[in-house]
């Protein structure tokens, strides 16, 4: 584990002017996923490469999406699959400006989550243990984002629903990603949406880019279907 000084050295080189409120919170984030990992299955990030690859790359990326693809501030979020919290808690804890509702079916991802919502004292989150495409919340998102959750067809069938008319949603993606697209070009006919790419800044080694999309109509009754049924197409 590495020590409070030295995330906070870190934060100051690839987030400069971070308030030391912000940064000790960040800090005692990342020292509970190293602390439970083991215990929840988390990550296989340990040490730096969990406060750069994690925690600092999650930041950006969102920065990124705030400045390129949508102002998130005072929006109803919702991040599917989170897992250990990436991208949306670094996120979340860095800039506290919206409301956050967090899908995670695994119960021992949702009780850490739970963990650091209390631990840190982190208002306006919620965490529920569902499968995004199980849920009733209709039209209630602005923003839907998920990271190495599924392939992108089946995002957008489980996340269609969820979004409000306008909305937008946003998946991080790797250099695979055209074939991704190829592969869901059916369902983006049957929900009449096209496909935006942002092609992210390298962080840390790793190419990334977003694929996301804006709801323009209403989702048809029959979507999302089963997960057996999303997989399967």
């Amino acid at each position: 584990m590495i020590t409070a000084k030295a995330t906070y050295n870190l934060i100051d080189q690839y987030l400069p002017n971070t308030p030391e409120s912000i940064k000790a919170k960040l800090f005692e984030y990342y020292q509970l996923i190293e602390q439970e990992n083991q215990k929840y299955n988390l990550t296989g990030f340990y040490n730096e490469k969990l406060f750069l690859n994690g925690i600092i790359e999650s930041i950006k990326i969102f920065k990124e999406i705030q400045a390129r693809i949508c102002n998130l501030s005072s929006k109803e979020i919702l991040d599917i699959g989170s897992g250990a919290g990436f991208p949306i808690i670094p996120y979340f804890i860095y800039q506290q400006d919206f409301n956050l509702t967090i899908y995670e079916p695994l119960k021992k991802r949702v009780d850490f989550l739970n963990l650091v919502i209390k631990q840190l004292d982190l208002k306006n989150v919620v965490i529920k243990k569902i499968r995004a495409e199980d849920s009733l919340e209709l039209e209630k998102f602005d923003f839907i984002s998920a990271r190495a959750v599924s392939e992108l067809k089946n995002l957008i069938e489980i996340s269609h629903h969820l979004l409000k008319i306008n909305g937008i949603a946003c998946f991080l993606k790797s250099n695979s990603y055209q074939i991704e697209i190829a592969n869901a070009k059916w369902i983006m006919k049957e929900l009449d949406i096209q496909e935006s790419v942002l092609d992210l800044n390298t962080f840390f080694e790793i190419h990334n880019v977003l694929v996301f999309y804006s709801k323009t109509k209403k989702t048809p009754k029959k979507f999302p279907r089963k997960w057996s049924q999303i997989i399967k197409k």
